[in-house]
């Protein structure tokens, strides 16, 4: 059975200002974030399972880059 998600859309520098909560969104209510730049879909923000599951089912490897702010 599918699980329908909650899908947003919104501009990127709107979402830019509101940053922690589109996360706070994704991360504790499973919210899909749809970033538009001139009215195109740009990227998407998803919960981190769901990315987890996504990579899986495309039988997608994935590689941490570490970056120089990583602890």
């Amino acid at each position: 059975m599918a699980t329908t998600r909650t899908e947003r859309r919104t501009k990127i520098a709107k979402a830019r200002n509101v940053l922690g909560e589109v996360i706070s969104r994704s991360r504790f209510a499973g919210e899909v974030t749809i970033l538009v730049n001139r009215r195109k879909e740009a990227a998407v923000i998803v919960p981190f399972d769901f990315y987890v599951r996504a990579c899986e089912a495309l039988g997608e490897e994935r590689q941490l880059v570490e970056t120089e702010d990583d602890d």
